[in-house]
């Protein structure tokens, strides 16, 4: 199985070059960002230059061309719908959809989505950093696979070295 990333309407610059190194680290397949063509990847610690991207100006775009290809279109939204990450079992390549650090997703992206996923909290906060939330759902995606990339004193070896 694999997973693509779908960055739409993320503000932070930080965010979203952590967004990218994130996603990189845990294999995912290509990241789609919707809207801006241009963007800076600060903080992506040059994992931007190995990973692929796709852009799309208009979400429906996307969803056309990720819908054809057989992916479940997931959101990570705290929804009444929503279902626990930490009881979730994927089973088919998945396009998560990260949405706004401030509005999250919005509803006409909501509907569309075969269905969303939440991150319990036990804290004071109502939500958390739309990264450190991309590391939890990623984790729970990959938590079944065999195979990592090897250690190598105190940091994984690149599989290509």
């Amino acid at each position: 199985m694999k997973f693509v990333l779908l960055i739409f309407n993320v503000q932070s610059n930080t965010n979203i070059g952590q967004l990218i190194r994130t996603a990189n680290a845990f294999g995912a397949e290509e990241i789609c960002v919707v809207g801006r063509k241009k963007f800076s990847t600060y903080g992506n610690q040059k994992t931007a230059s190995t990973t692929k991207f796709r852009h799309y100006f208009q979400i429906d775009e996307a969803f056309e061309y990720y819908g054809q290809a057989g992916y479940d279109f997931v959101g990570a939204e705290i929804t009444e719908q929503a279902k626990s990450i930490n009881k979730m079992r994927f089973e088919r390549d998945t396009l998560f959809i990260m949405g706004n650090e401030g509005d999250g997703i919005h509803e006409n992206i909501l509907k569309r989505c075969h269905y969303c996923v939440y991150i319990p909290q036990y804290g004071t906060g109502a939500s958390i950093n739309v990264n450190t939330a991309c590391g939890i759902i990623f984790n729970a995606f990959t938590k079944d696979r065999e195979e990592c990339n090897a250690i190598q004193g105190f940091k994984f070896k690149h599989p290509t070295h």
